[in-house]
């Protein structure tokens, strides 16, 4: 689903006005009508007592739809003025008939009435958050703090229209007091606050409402951003023809590995081995061989020198090299270990691959000081760092890395011309020609080491396989993620492990094979 910033949304609404027959005022009511819908089909509303929370402005003129419609279903409403009365005239002309339907207003403005605003908030079934809407930026005043204090105390269930008053809706940043909705409903589309932390932690469960804009419309608005979605994802995987052989699947080699490090090695391959690649071929340090083998016989194995540091020799590129030769795509970097040469192995690869590359791990670490080797790849190249990775790559703090997570990877993307995986929570895919894709599966019982190992041996699976680089990173994540779905609910997420993400593998292609 495509996601839209505040610009390119008023852009399509003003798009929608011109060309599709209808006003702003219609849409309001339109977009007013639709969160009475989620409501009532939702929570209910019939008899129950509702508190809707409006400011000045557009987003306020939608919460006075919402009101006179959840009056007209039976609900007992009051209309609450955050910040006063109205300032546009769509949103005046919406207070003036909810008034006249016999609903009462209070303002939180007037000192008369905030004991009795106070009290209805807090005693009422449901609480229609229409503060802000996706314009809002910065930190809230003090006096409306208050307002949401109460929001956030009362004991009703919340609904906030289009993002939770207090939310950056573009950059997904909370930087004071914020609405912490149950449910937002949201109109046309996502906006990069609904799938951007912190904001995500204030939007409860987002729903996307229709308002009357044709689809191919919305599909046709430029954009740069979107979420992974799994029937995207399962068009990416052809069927497979009867007539093949293992090198029909390609070759993976996966250079990985280092003393003390066998595990990391081990995940990477048994999940490229787990997701469709014909041969999986592992390039591990000779003394890790007995370790990884002995927990992973599908591969084909080759024996690495290792230093006086337990990590791989540079003595070892020339094998490596060699045996590039008739591979289809190359994973390096999980569990490798640090220095000079490891830092040699993964520029010879960078510079001599004419296949697709994953760096991973200590394969990014290796790099971070001399990143201008990437301009000298011949092949594309995939990295797939955790913040604190992304932040040694990019000379940030890790709090920074989290707080500009959609900036950082595509900047960094569009910069040396690689596909990059920032892995986290909502993991973001960012591609050189500027786009973003967010995934939306996963959980936080997959925060266990080998879970990234796991994730770069899928990656290079698919990519060995001949999926283009984008999208094997999307199919990767959003796989990956699902994956550790099932696992958290078959173990809990207090007890999966990263080996429990890999044997998800088989039950969510068998569905992708479906089709």
């Amino acid at each position: 689903m495509i996601i839209l910033d505040n610009a390119q949304t008023k852009k399509l609404e003003d798009f929608a006005v011109k060309n599709g027959g209808f006003d702003h005022k219609r849409l309001m009511e339109n977009a007013g009508a639709s969160v009475c819908r989620f409501i009532n089909e939702v929570i209910g509303s019939a008899n129950k007592s509702v508190a809707v929370v409006c400011g000045i402005g557009n987003n306020g003129g939608d919460g006075f739809v919402v009101a006179k419609r959840l009056l007209e279903g039976g609900a007992k409403v009051r209309i609450l003025l955050a910040l006063g009365t109205p300032t546009t005239d769509d949103a005046k002309r919406f207070l003036k008939e909810s008034e006249a339907a016999g609903i009462k207003t209070l303002s939180f403005t007037h000192e008369d009435d905030k004991s009795e605003f106070a009290k209805t908030v807090g005693n009422s079934d449901i609480i229609v958050d229409a503060i802000f809407g996706v314009g809002f930026h910065g930190t809230v005043s003090d006096e409306l703090s208050e307002v949401i204090e109460m929001i956030n105390s009362s004991r009703g269930a919340v609904v906030s229209v289009d993002v939770p008053s207090g939310v950056d809706s573009d950059s997904g940043e909370v930087s004071g007091a914020c609405v912490r909705a149950d449910y937002t409903v949201t109109f046309s589309t996502r906006k990069p606050g609904h799938v951007i932390y912190p904001a995500v932690d204030y939007c409860g469960e987002v729903h996307v409402a229709a308002i009357g804009i044709d689809d191919h419309v919305i599909q046709e608005q430029e954009h740069h951003i979107s979420t992974i979605d799994y029937d995207d994802v399962r068009r990416c995987f052809p069927k497979r023809s009867n007539n093949t052989h293992k090198g029909t699947f390609g070759k993976l080699l996966c250079i990985c590995g280092s003393i003390g490090m066998a595990g990391s090695a081990t995940f990477a391959g048994k999940a490229a081995v787990m997701s469709g690649v014909g041969m999986v071929e592992m390039a591990v340090p000779a003394e890790i061989y007995p370790i990884v083998a002995g927990n992973l016989i599908d591969p084909v194995y080759f024996l690495l020198k290792t230093n006086e540091a337990g990590t791989v020799s540079s003595d070892s590129i020339p094998l490596i090299l060699d045996k590039m030769k008739n591979a289809t795509a190359v994973m390096i970097g999980c569990g490798m270990g640090k220095g000079e040469d490891v830092t040699a192995v993964v520029e010879a690869v960078i510079r001599n691959s004419e296949v697709p590359i994953i760096i991973d791990a200590d394969g990014l670490n290796a790099i971070k000081d001399n990143l201008g080797v990437l301009r000298e790849a011949k092949a594309p190249i995939v990295m797939t760092p955790h913040p604190g990775e992304m932040a040694r790559l990019v000379g940030k703090t890790n709090v920074e890395v989290q707080s500009q997570r959609l900036e950082v990877a595509s900047s960094f993307a569009m910069t040396f011309g690689v596909y990059m995986v920032l892995k986290g929570a909502n993991t973001v895919c960012a591609t050189p020609d500027g786009r973003i894709m967010i995934n939306l599966t996963g959980n936080p019982g997959m925060s266990k080491s080998g879970s990234g190992d796991v994730l770069a041996g899928l990656l290079g699976s698919l990519l060995a396989q001949g999926m283009d680089p984008e999208e094997a990173a999307a199919c990767s994540v959003h796989i990956h993620g699902m994956a550790g779905d099932s696992a958290a609910g078959k173990y809990s997420q207090q007890s999966m492990t990263a080996n429990d993400i890999i044997i998800e593998f088989s039950d969510i292609f068998r569905d992708i094979e479906k089709k």
